[in-house]
């Protein structure tokens, strides 16, 4: 029998039983899935404007590009449309990763002969072409992933994810524009489109989880509402995770200013924030995911977050100033490594929270809040550094975090899943 506690959605267990697929192949289909999550929208708001500044184009010109991140940022808004909606033999969210993935190499590969700053317009056009269907793409997604991992292995599967995201970012960013620098445009943007043939062809190989769970039909975005209707669910999403995150982000939006006073090179910041940051991320997410498996979600929280404010507080020197080059570079990676951390926690107790029926409304929207509060903080950090300075910043950013982390492991003292082995209510006590 499954406990749970009062208010909250029964545990998402996916399909009728265990999945068909072996623990090896899921893990296999995560990577492959989480590999190019994020390759579109790092590069189009990294690398992109890095080449259009490069070649000319102006700043207000460029704001266009921001405002185009909306398609994106809104992708939960698909979610219910999503979960709705299968394609016979492909599969359900199956179905929908197949056919986004062909469109997206189709985009990819039409902007291969354009010319980024002469056909501005036109690659403007392609990129909210490929924004809007990446929502939809990446809502299946994570979809499939609540799909194809059972409680037990949400812990390392959300290490996985969490870790291929990060590797995703490092491609289609500082990855990019190495190569763009060497090779040009057609063959960088060749090479990312060709990265998409990966997961499709993984795709191919994967047998979804026989879905036990069926979408009622009602009206549009009644799954929104009966989701926060949940007062654990609500309580989470609104208030848990946004304090756990909010000190790193508020600290993280002055890394690059901080760098840049402490008189880093370009190169260096890029070497540390576009190279080593991913490999970092990446063994991080490994780690903390085994973590969550071997500790449960709670202590596995604990520990990240007194982790997430011992590496906030590394940053102090580097506010002042900076020390050492080797210093100030290990307390970057090392905030690297609690963000990733935090992203695996936040995204393996989200899963638990997840309806079967509407994993893809759900567990997307729990996880948005993560990408809006990023926006905003990286506005309001730089402003409020702007005016009183890179140490206040940083020293609130570590009270906030400390602050985050007690109120996390507080509300995850009642979060039980007893029906797996790995998470009985006595880990989380």
């Amino acid at each position: 029998m499954v406990e749970r506690v009062e208010g909250s959605p029964p545990p998402a267990v996916t399909g009728a039983g265990p999945p068909a697929l072996s623990r090896r192949r899921r893990f296999t289909a995560i990577a492959a899935l989480y590999l190019v999550a994020d390759i579109g929208y790092s590069f189009f708001f990294g690398a992109l404007n890095t080449i259009l500044l490069q070649g000319g184009v102006r700043l207000g010109q460029l704001a266009l590009i921001n405002l185009l991140g909306l398609l994106y940022a809104g992708r939960f808004l698909v979610g219910p449309l999503v979960d709705r909606v299968r394609f016979g033999s492909l599969g359900h969210y199956r179905g929908w990763l197949v056919l986004t993935q062909l469109v997206l190499v189709l985009v990819w590969l039409t902007l291969v002969p354009l010319d980024p700053v002469g056909d501005l317009p036109v690659v403007l056009a392609l990129m909210a072409v490929g924004l809007a269907v990446s929502a939809v793409h990446d809502t299946a997604m994570n979809g499939l992933a609540v799909r194809l991992l059972p409680p037990r292995d949400r812990g390392l599967g959300n290490g996985i994810q969490t870790g291929m995201a990060g590797v995703s970012i490092v491609l289609g960013s500082g990855g990019a524009l190495l190569l763009y620098s060497h090779a040009g445009w057609s063959v960088t943007i060749g090479v990312l489109a060709a990265l998409f043939l990966v997961p499709f062809g993984v795709l191919l190989c994967t047998t979804e989880p026989a879905d036990g769970h069926p979408a009622r039909r009602g009206l549009p975005f009644a799954e929104v509402v009966t989701l926060f209707r949940q007062r654990r669910v609500r309580t989470w999403t609104l208030l848990v995770v946004p304090v756990f995150a909010i000190g790193g982000y508020v600290a993280t939006a002055v890394q690059v200013p901080m760098l840049l006073a402490a008189g880093w090179s370009l190169d260096r910041i890029a070497l540390v924030q576009g190279t080593l940051s991913g490999l970092v991320g990446l063994a991080a997410g490994l780690g903390v995911g085994a973590l969550v498996t071997r500790l449960g979600r709670r202590r596995a929280a604990l520990a990240v977050g007194v982790f997430w404010v011992f590496a906030l507080a590394l940053l102090l020197p580097l506010s002042l100033g900076g020390s050492t080059a080797v210093l100030d570079a290990g307390a970057v990676l090392a905030v690297t490594a609690a963000y990733s951390g935090m992203g695996v926690c936040v995204y393996t107790v989200s899963m638990d929270l997840a309806r079967p029926a509407t994993a893809a409304t759900d567990f997307t929207l729990q996880i948005s809040v993560l990408g809006v509060l990023r926006l905003a903080m990286s506005s309001a950090g730089l402003a409020v550094a702007g005016a009183a300075g890179f140490p206040p910043l940083i020293g609130v950013s570590v009270l906030l975090a400390a602050a985050g982390t007690w109120i996390t492991a507080h509300w995850l003292r009642g979060h039980h899943l007893s029906s797996d082995p790995l998470d009985t209510p006595r880990e989380f006590a």
